[in-house]
């Protein structure tokens, strides 16, 4: 009996290498011989990839915390913040008054 939840495949369009768990199931490669198991045929006979070709064990994302809204203003959207504004001409002004220094 196969192991619940693996996939099955059909084995008509697998190669003879394919279907004895000899070479990956989605490559063909042979060597080194496929090793993760990733279904089996009706047979319950396993079938297995390279680790290339096998799918990747899904990451768990880090747990992130409520959204926090970046502007400070309560204008409308797509109004800028006043105080990005002016911290914004503050530097274009003192990188002007650098360059005729």
């Amino acid at each position: 009996m196969g192991q619940a939840g693996n996939p099955t495949f059909d084995p008509a369009p697998l190669s003879t290498a394919q279907r004895m768990g000899d070479a990956c199931i989605a490559c063909g490669k042979k060597w080194p011989r496929p090793r993760v198991r990733v279904g089996r045929l009706p047979d319950s006979t396993g079938v297995f990839a390279c680790d290339d070709c096998a799918p990747a064990p899904p990451v768990p994302r880090p747990r992130r915390g409520p959204r926090k809204s970046r502007s400070t203003h309560a204008g409308s959207v797509g109004e800028p913040n006043p105080a990005q504004v002016t911290a914004r001409h503050a530097a274009v002004a003192m990188e002007s008054l650098q360059g005729e220094g």
